[in-house]
């Protein structure tokens, strides 16, 4: 790749970079954002589709755990179990934290 190419994949890459971050802080649907900007909507996804692959942000969430034997033999008063399509399974007990709740589906919904 010639030094001018990388030099305008660059700029290009700033460019996207610079309005993605602009649009999550404005609070505008893509398409409003696109049209207030003159963007095609459809590059705004494509490059924003290509931070999200690159800048996955990973997060450990501590879960506290149970003795197998008890989860096996369905000894967990007042549990909600939730099949997700990917093949997990997750138990949530009274009282979850609804916070936490979310960071792992947004984790799983990623498989």
């Amino acid at each position: 790749m010639s030094e001018r190419s990388k030099k305008t994949n660059k700029k290009r890459f700033q460019f996207w970079e610079n309005h993605i971050a602009k649009w999550s802080q404005t609070g505008l649907s893509q398409n409003a954002y696109c049209r207030d900007n003159n963007l095609r909507p459809n590059q705004f996804t494509y490059w924003k589709n290509k931070f999200k692959e690159q800048n996955l942000p990973i997060e450990f969430v501590q879960v506290t755990s149970q003795p197998f034997e008890k989860a096996i033999n369905g000894h967990c008063p007042n549990t909600l179990r939730l099949n997700i399509k990917s093949g997990f399974q997750i138990e949530i007990p009274d009282g979850f934290s609804q916070t936490t709740l979310e960071q792992v589906l947004q984790v799983v919904g990623q498989f």
